[in-house]
């Protein structure tokens, strides 16, 4: 019941937009957990399944707001999907590769039931930036995870137990979202998007459930 409260608490703007968000946003026990794996620097990841209706229903919403199509990841699946990161592929690739595999990590977020993670939802999130002179945007949910951080902490636990460097991954520098859509291309800490509440709470909108 508190994650709904919190939502209402959040969201309270009188001027701003509303946006729907369906409750089954929570209900991802029966989601797929996939898995992310390749050789190059990018290609591992390890991400919680969403339910993807809601987030798509979502972009609708957005685009009828903002008068113009979003383009979405498509990458893991051409119709669109919905995840939240929990191990970034730089983390992986340039961090906790030299300690552990990605399959390790997998069995970690297995044992502590990634998809039965609950989500707490924050607000809507956007973030701007110049692309070859051109204002671009990207637009996601700020969420937070008790269990989340907890498979983190564990990864982490598990990464310095086997000799890595503890200055090298820090479990508690992590910023989850959904990514819901965006006019050229996804933006990321790489470009100095930080995606939480005192950074990218985007005021324009309120999230509300129906």
């Amino acid at each position: 019941m508190f994650k709904y409260l919190f939502l209402i608490l959040v969201s309270l703007n009188a001027f701003a937009h509303d946006l729907k968000l369906t409750t089954d946003i929570y209900s991802n026990e029966e989601e797929i957990f996939y898995s992310h794996q390749g050789e190059g620097r990018f290609d591992s990841t390890l991400a919680m399944s969403i339910k993807y209706a809601p987030i798509k229903n979502l972009k609708t919403q957005l685009e009828a707001y903002l008068g113009k199509p979003l383009d979405f990841f498509k990458l893991w699946n051409e119709s669109g999907e919905a995840h939240v990161t929990v191990v970034g592929p730089l983390e992986f690739y340039d961090v906790l590769k030299s300690k552990m595999t990605m399959t390790e990590i997998e069995k970690i977020a297995d044992r502590y039931e990634i998809q039965n993670s609950h989500l707490m939802i924050l607000g809507m999130g956007s973030a701007k930036r110049l692309v070859n002179g051109k204002e671009e945007e990207t637009y996601f949910v700020i969420v937070d995870s008790s269990e989340l951080r907890e498979i983190r902490q564990q990864i982490f636990y598990e990464f310095t137990r086997r000799g890595g460097d503890r200055a090298a991954f820090d479990p508690t520098w992590f910023f989850p979202h959904i990514t819901v859509g965006y006019t050229l291309r996804d933006f990321h800490e790489s470009d100095g998007i930080l995606k939480n509440l005192k950074y990218s709470l985007d005021k324009r909108f309120n999230l509300l459930f129906r």
